[in-house]
């Protein structure tokens, strides 16, 4: 249940506004975002759960919002496709990582734009300058089939999935793929460097196209462990709210790598000024107790997860997306070629 009313967010936006010259954040008008009409929102945010948070942006707001929603590769696609024809039809893009929204910023693909809330989310998972704000928190851990694989035998480190006894029955993200799949690869160099990839290629472990497929070969038992995604681990499995499907998540004791998902705004979309509404919306506390559920932790000190996860207590790794960045065509190029023996 949202916590402020519409009357009182309305009051808040307003407040900001008169303070933004100011302060950090950046004004909203609210008036004139309903005057340009809709907001188009491209997400990889579970469809269900993406729906839930567009129609509770309407009802606080009053602005409708039309989303598509497909894999982040797919949505960063579709986006520069628009670029380049010099069409663009989306408003506010949610990235799958820092480091890939690092790089459209630096394009000059996304407006400036720092909300509210802009000095609650982490230096890691925003702009200095306000060019992508964090959304929400995924956490990368491994995902198996908790009816077929003892307790005792859960792995509970990286190397776990290496194990000779799992031979062909572990999936693990296509490097090639990008997005939430390259915080896979970083992760693996950091920790343990190339020599990782060569034993996973001697293990025979299947590379996937999305996390999504990783789920599916899982819940069917074709392969017994997969690496996957805190939201979708959290929406199958007996989580709160989940599906209750035989399948469970195992953070690794090395952590687990934090994929802060965020917004931009993009340069040139039908309706700037509702695209800040929503962003400076997604941001604010009452936004998050909508965004944040099932596996989709919050970025504010204040709300962590209406299932009182607590990331204090929890070991992951969090990453730097400017190095990221910098890194992102030797590890992904190297790890594929590893992988694929090509």
């Amino acid at each position: 249940m949202i916590a402020l009313g519409r009357a009182l967010w309305v009051a808040v936006v307003v407040a900001a506004a008169s303070a933004g010259a100011a302060g950090a954040q950046d004004a909203v008008d609210v008036a004139k975002a309903k005057a340009e009409g809709k907001v188009v929102w491209y997400t990889s945010t579970p469809i269900e759960q993406g729906q839930k948070i567009a129609d509770a942006f309407q009802k606080e707001t009053g602005i409708k919002v039309e989303m598509f929603r497909s894999g982040g590769s797919s949505i960063l696609r579709r986006f520069q496709q628009e670029m380049d024809a010099g069409r663009v039809a989306v408003d506010v893009l949610t990235h799958s990582e820092p480091a890939a929204a690092n790089a459209l910023g630096k394009k000059g693909f996304f407006v400036a734009f720092k909300p509210v809330n802009f000095d609650k989310v982490p230096e890691a998972a925003k702009d200095p300058n306000g060019l992508f704000v964090g959304q929400r928190l995924n956490m990368m851990t491994h995902y198996l089939r908790s009816d077929k694989v003892a307790a005792a035998d859960e792995p509970k480190t990286w190397d776990d999935l290496l194990d000779p006894k799992w031979k062909g029955k572990v999936s693990i993200p296509d490097p090639k793929i990008g997005g939430g799949h390259y915080y896979f690869v970083y992760t693996i160099y950091k920790l343990f460097g190339k020599e990782w990839f060569e034993k996973a290629r001697a293990n025979d472990v299947l590379l996937t196209q999305s996390h999504g497929v990783t789920e599916n070969q899982v819940m069917s038992g074709e392969r017994l462990f997969g690496v996957s995604i805190s939201v979708l681990t959290r929406n199958d499995g007996p989580f709160p709210g989940g599906k209750n499907a035989p399948i469970n998540e195992a953070l690794p004791k090395e952590g687990g790598a934090l994929l802060a998902g965020g917004l931009g705004i993009t340069k040139g979309g039908p309706n700037p000024a509702g695209a800040k509404v929503f962003v400076d919306w997604a941001s604010s506390l009452e936004g998050q107790k909508v965004i944040n559920h099932n596996g989709l932790f919050s970025l504010r000190k204040d709300f962590t997860s209406r299932e009182n996860d607590d990331l204090s207590k929890m070991h992951y790794l969090w990453f730097d997306p400017n190095e990221m960045d910098v890194k992102r065509e030797q590890y992904t190029r190297e790890a594929e070629k590893i992988l694929t023996a090509n």
